[in-house]
C-alpha cells in the first residue's frame, strides 16, 4: 500500500516539476512576446518567478530522489568501503540538519510575509516563500527514506541481527 502511495507521489511530483518547467517557458516567452509587440503583461514574469521557485524546491526533491545532485566523490571512491560509507551516512546527517533549519526558518519566513503581497498579482508573497519549508520537507522525508534504504538488516544463525551498508 505504502510503496503504491509512492509511486503515485512520484508520478506526481514528476507532472507537476515539468508542468511548472513548461508554465515558465510560456509566461516568459508570453512576456517578451506581448513586450515586442508594445503590450506588456506586467504580471507574466513575476508569475514565471513563482512557478520557477516552486519548481526549484520540488525539482531539488526529485534530484535527491534520483540522485542527480551534484557530488565529489573522487576522494570517497578511494578509502575503504567501510569508511566511505560512514562518510556517506554523516554528510546525509548534515543535509538532514540543514534541511531541518531550513525548513524551520522557511515556515517563519512564510508568517512573516503572509501581508506582503506580489506586485503586480494580487497574491500573497507567502506563495513564494512557502516553497521552501514543503520543498525541505519533502527532501526530509526523501532523505529519511534513503538512509533507511542504506541500512540492510540480516539476521545471522544465533538470532543476531547485523547491519550490512
Amino acid at each position: 500500500m505504502i510503496k503504491k502511495i509512492a509511486k503515485g507521489y512520484v508520478k506526481a511530483e514528476n507532472f507537476i516539476t515539468n508542468f511548472l518547467m513548461i508554465g515558465i517557458v510560456i509566461f516568459v516567452f508570453l512576456a517578451a512576446a506581448m513586450r515586442w509587440v508594445g503590450y506588456p503583461i506586467s504580471w507574466s514574469v513575476e508569475f514565471a518567478q513563482l512557478l520557477f521557485v516552486w519548481a526549484i524546491f520540488l525539482g531539488a526533491n526529485r534530484c535527491l530522489r534520483e540522485e542527480k545532485h551534484i557530488s565529489v566523490d573522487f576522494l570517497t571512491k578511494k578509502l575503504p568501503r567501510k569508511l566511505s560509507f560512514g562518510i556517506e551516512i554523516l554528510m546525509n546527517i548534515f543535509v538532514l540538519a540543514f534541511l531541518i533549519f531550513l525548513g524551520y526558518y522557511g515556515i517563519l519566513l512564510s508568517v512573516e510575509n503572509s501581508e506582503r503581497m506580489i506586485n503586480n498579482l494580487s497574491l500573497s508573497y507567502s506563495l513564494v516563500t512557502l516553497s521552501v519549508p514543503i520543498g525541505s520537507i519533502l527532501m526530509i522525508i526523501t532523505l529519511l527514506v534513503k538512509l533507511k534504504g542504506k541500512f540492510h538488516f540480516t539476521k545471522n544463525v544465533s538470532g543476531n541481527v547485523n547491519i550490512k551498508g
